[in-house]
């Protein structure tokens, strides 16, 4: 990559790390605003142990993530010194504020440099989110054996997700894409044939063993982050089951889902999770405090990470090589 679009690339970067950054400042903010003092009461009611529960959780569910994103790139031939390599990984979730996640893609400008191609990425991306939203499916269930009015929501995360499972594992799709792209010329060309190989990509990253491999990773890494909005309902005194916390979180995430084109659900799952603990008796400020404390130990504590990850990346290029290949 020339000089000329490296620096263009890199101030567009850290804009976007700085409205991320904003973003953060916002939210603590709005959150200080809605009830600082339930919120700081909630907060005590957790004490330090609850907390650390809680973002130890969260961690989790980042490692689990991590180890299943690092097992596809290496799927697809490539090698990465693992410490940076989780430094890039973490990078994207500065971005997880950008409408349907989009952002976390800066992942791919960081492995690049490092020989892997886009289409290779962007497709681990890709398969990361079809079995994230199976997982989240799976645990949503908890919910909706519970409560059958919410079935739809369901019905309709496993179908998008069987859809698009179905669609990457047929080769005729990019093969089809493969003859437009050889019978025009440009970038439309350029552009059928490069998602081609994203669902070339894509679809060795769903033979039975890798889909199963990561279903479970993906079930487990998002279901302590349910462990943890149970935790924080127990921090509260509120008695909800850990079957119905974890249910109702994964209805949340999925409500935060549909907000697509909202940066990172924000909206969905705020409206969401109150309202579904409301259902189960809860007092609706006491929900909404749930909900606050839940969202700034998943969500926002994220980006703080990638927020972090993406200053040293950005600050200290020449930093070393942790692991080597």
């Amino acid at each position: 990559m020339t000089e000329e679009l490296t620096k263009p690339s890199s101030r567009r970067r850290r804009a976007v790390i700085a409205v991320a950054g904003l973003g953060v400042l916002i939210y603590l903010a709005a959150a200080v605003l809605t009830d600082a003092d339930r919120l700081q009461a909630a907060l005590l009611s957790l004490g330090w142990s609850g907390t650390l529960l809680v973002l130890g959780a969260s961690l989790l569910n980042y490692g689990l993530r991590f180890h299943r994103w690092s097992l596809y790139v290496s799927k697809l031939g490539h090698s990465v010194p693992r410490g940076r390599h989780f430094l890039y990984y973490l990078c994207g979730f500065a971005f997880t504020v950008s409408p349907g996640k989009a952002g976390e893609a800066v992942r791919s400008l960081y492995l690049r440099e490092h020989g892997v191609p886009y289409a290779d990425s962007i497709a681990a991306l890709f398969v990361e989110r079809v079995l994230d939203l199976m997982a989240i499916a799976l645990l949503a269930s908890l919910f909706v054996l519970q409560d059958h009015s919410y079935w739809p929501v369901l019905a309709g995360a496993l179908g998008v997700t069987v859809a698009l499972v179905v669609f990457i594992g047929r080769p005729a799709v990019s093969a089809l894409l493969d003859r437009l792209a050889a019978a025009r010329s440009g970038r439309i060309a350029k552009a059928l044939g490069g998602i081609a190989n994203l669902l070339r990509a894509s679809r060795s990253l769903l033979s039975p063993r890798l889909l199963s491999t990561g279903l479970v990773l993906g079930l487990v890494a998002w279901g302590v982050e349910g462990i943890g909005l149970y935790w924080i309902c127990e921090g509260l005194g509120l008695s909800t089951s850990l079957v119905t916390a974890t249910g109702i979180y994964g209805i949340a995430v999925l409500a935060g889902g549909a907000a697509f084109f909202m940066p990172g659900g924000i909206g969905g799952m705020e409206v969401a999770m109150p309202a579904l603990l409301v259902a189960q008796g809860v007092p609706v400020t006491t929900a909404v405090i749930a909900m606050l404390l839940c969202r700034l130990a998943t969500l926002w504590f994220a980006v703080v990470l990638g927020l972090i990850a993406a200053t040293v990346l950005e600050t200290r290029k020449s930093l070393p090589r942790l692991i080597t290949p």
